[in-house]
């Protein structure tokens, strides 16, 4: 996580006067400000670079691979690395310590797409990482897999409820969203009431809309990914 600039002043010397915001301080440095300046060293980050949270959920996926498989973190992470690099068509070998958001996406993506293939469980400290995330959602939602503990064959279940009498295999589902959601959770889901229950486990933002692909599963035209 990453402190903040949120002002900046400019000085006739093309340097700036900045603000930071969330920086903590004891009463020590407090009393040095106070005195007339406290000395700190400041780089700035570069936006473009991937970011801790990125950082966090290829270590974590790269960890449940190892635990399933054995393979060791290191080799899958060189292996997806230079995966990436040739189907791309990078030219120069992928770093992450350098690494950009775009690149830092697309590892991520295929490690999932990995992970879902293979039926790795995925730890639950990992989906809890990773609630948020667009690629996640949808590969545990055609997979059949809850967003939430990772069981398998579980439900396609909707956000808001569609009403009683309509026959599920013959309506179209678009306009409405949907997670994969266990029994567990989505008997859960209906008896804390959807606003609890996103707030709870995080889903506000998270609901996928259907798709056509979804769209059939719901029917039950199309088995899962």
């Amino acid at each position: 996580m990453f402190n903040e600039i949120i002002k900046y002043v400019p000085n006739q010397n093309g340097t700036y006067d900045v603000t930071i915001s969330d920086v903590f301080l004891n009463d020590k440095q407090i009393q040095e400000i106070k005195k007339g300046g406290l000395p700190v060293n400041l780089s700035v980050v570069d936006p473009n670079y991937m970011t801790d949270r990125q950082r966090s959920f290829i270590f974590a996926l790269l960890s449940d691979i190892e635990k399933h498989t054995g393979q060791p973190r290191e080799y899958m992470r060189k292996y997806f690395q230079d995966y990436i690099q040739f189907v791309n068509g990078y030219e120069k070998p992928i770093s992450l310590s350098v690494c950009s958001k775009k690149i830092a996406t697309e590892i991520i993506d295929t490690i999932l797409t990995f992970i879902f293939k293979y039926d790795i469980p995925i730890n639950f400290k990992t989906s809890t990482l990773m609630r948020n995330d667009q690629s996640f959602l949808y590969l545990s939602t055609i997979s059949r897999k809850c967003v939430i503990c990772g069981r398998s064959e579980s439900d396609l279940a909707h956000h808001y409820h569609i009403g009683r009498g309509r026959n599920r295999q013959t309506m179209s589902h678009e306009g409405f969203e949907v997670l994969a959601l266990c029994r567990e959770h989505h008997n859960q889901q209906h008896k804390m009431g959807i606003d609890t229950f996103d707030k709870h486990y995080g889903l506000a933002d998270s609901w996928l809309k259907v798709d056509d692909r979804l769209n059939a599963m719901l029917k039950g035209q199309l088995r899962k990914f």
